[in-house]
Parts: structure tokens; sequence; C-alpha cells
């Protein structure tokens, strides 16, 4: 009787620091997600103020309006090219890995 009780209390008390450690770490693993969305922000805002601070120089020297509405366009299509490449490479990765298993 007395053995089980104590088998029981040890199971419990690993099982108790099991969850304290796993506990800890899901903390940390927060805080640093919160931490690299704030940084992430910063420098969103930080790219917005250099862009602007871009169009205003070009302004400034003489590239016209349409210069600059017409790399913003190009801008624009790249990033979706890109993206439907990602889409298109994660797409082709799950294909290999669904035939060759």
């Amino acid at each position: 009787m007395g053995s089980d009780d104590s088998l029981r209390e040890a199971h419990a008390f690993r099982e108790q620091n099991f969850f304290a450690n796993t506990n800890s770490a899901l903390d940390e693993y927060i805080a640093r997600g919160q931490a690299v969305l704030g940084d992430l922000g910063a420098q969103r805002e930080m790219m917005k103020n250099t862009q602007k601070r871009l169009y205003s120089v070009a302004n400034t020297l003489g590239v016209s309006g349409e210069t600059i509405r017409m790399v913003e366009r190009r801008a624009k299509e790249d990033k979706w090219i890109f993206w439907a490449g990602v889409i298109v490479f994660f797409l082709f990765c799950w294909l290999c890995l669904h035939f060759l298993r």
C-alpha cells in the first residue's frame, strides 16, 4: 500500500513538473511572438516613412506622378507574381509528398 501511494505521488509530481515546464515554455513562445509582431509593426512604419520620403525626393527631382504610379503598379504586379509563385511552390511540394509516399 505504501509503495502504491509513493508511486502515485511520484507520478503526480513528475506530471506537475511537466505541466509547469510546458506552461513556462508556452509563455516564452508567446512573449517571443509578441516581440516579433511588435518588431514587424515598427518595421512596417519605418518602410512607410521611407516610401513617403522617396516619393518626396522623386517629386523634388522632377519625376512625374505618372512614373511613380507606374512603379507602384509594377510593384503590385510583382507582389502578385510572388504570391502566385509561393502557392505554386507549396502545391508542388504537397503533390510530391502526396504521390511519393
